[in-house]
């Protein structure tokens, strides 16, 4: 039974100790929200303090053990089969490097381009579908890194503004605002930061500069990006991070009208440490 103990408090302690490396690595990051995080370093704790019980436990001499021999015939195969199934993900987490989400994942779960599934199950009435999207939920957004402005304040600020830039922190509520007041962008400059996906019938001068949004996991993120064609993009294969620049225009695909750009210029990039944009921000 002490050896079952201390197995036990090893495995709480390898599962606390995975999630450390993870919020030290900041990989953590490519899994939940950030305001996932209390919870998370709840869990932490508990299984460090869990862990540490255990295998106090497994030390004392006074935890009285069942001698019968009625326990033996099947219990090492039974216990061999249920450790396994908690050791492996741990020493796995612990061994490899998280995997970031890419296109192959949007072709499977569709994109939303300003709100709008291009190939999942979206609303025949765009308005419709949008709103139930969207709703009422963005009440204030960043517009820069720590500085929050309401929703009206910043449809005001980028409806006066020359260029768009899409931020981190920013990313969804611009898409919002774009898609609803296209015919005011158009001829607005815009700069764009995301990775390249290319829909089965684009051709090589057109994708989709698009972003992975999480809600609360990677197990809920969606896709969201803008329409973009230019030559430049001959070159980029999918997966690829970009930073484009050029023209907001509008395009027809699949039967509606979207807001795209037009590319001026396109600058490869690395991953940014940070890849995802968080739903929360809505």
């Amino acid at each position: 039974m002490s050896g079952n103990l201390f197995l036990r408090g090893v495995i709480l302690l390898g599962f606390a100790l995975l999630m450390f490396k993870l919020i030290v690595t900041g990989q953590i990051q490519q899994l939940i929200a950030p305001k996932m995080l209390p919870f998370l370093y709840f869990a932490m704790i508990t299984l460090f303090m869990l862990s540490i019980i255990q295998i106090w436990r497994s030390d004392n001499k006074h935890m009285v053990c069942c001698d019968c021999g009625h326990h033996k015939s099947n219990a090492r195969f039974q216990s061999f089969i249920v450790y396994a199934i908690f050791v492996i993900p741990v020493l796995a987490g612990l061994t490899f490097s998280n995997h970031v989400l890419d296109s192959s994942v949007a072709a499977k779960r569709g994109m939303q381009l300003g709100g709008m599934a291009v190939s999942g199950t979206a609303s025949d009435n765009e308005e419709e579908f949008f709103s139930q999207l969207f709703g009422n939920q963005i009440e204030e957004v960043p517009i820069e890194k720590g500085e929050k402005v309401d929703k009206n304040q910043l449809e005001k600020a980028l409806l006066a503004a020359d260029k768009v830039v899409f931020t981190r922190e920013n990313y969804l509520a611009v898409l919002e605002i774009i898609h609803n007041n296209t015919e005011h962008f158009i001829g607005k400059e815009v700069e764009l930061t995301g990775f390249v996906y290319r829909e089965p019938d684009f051709t090589k001068e057109k994708a989709v500069i698009a972003r992975f949004g999480i809600s609360c996991c990677v197990a809920d993120a969606s896709v969201y990006g803008m329409l973009a064609n230019g030559k430049q993009l001959q070159s980029i294969a999918n997966d690829e991070w970009v930073k484009v620049i050029g023209v907001i225009k509008q395009t027809n695909y699949k039967g509606n009208v979207f807001p795209c750009i037009e590319i001026k210029g396109v600058n490869k990039m690395k991953q940014p440490d940070e890849p995802y944009i968080y739903e929360d921000s809505l």
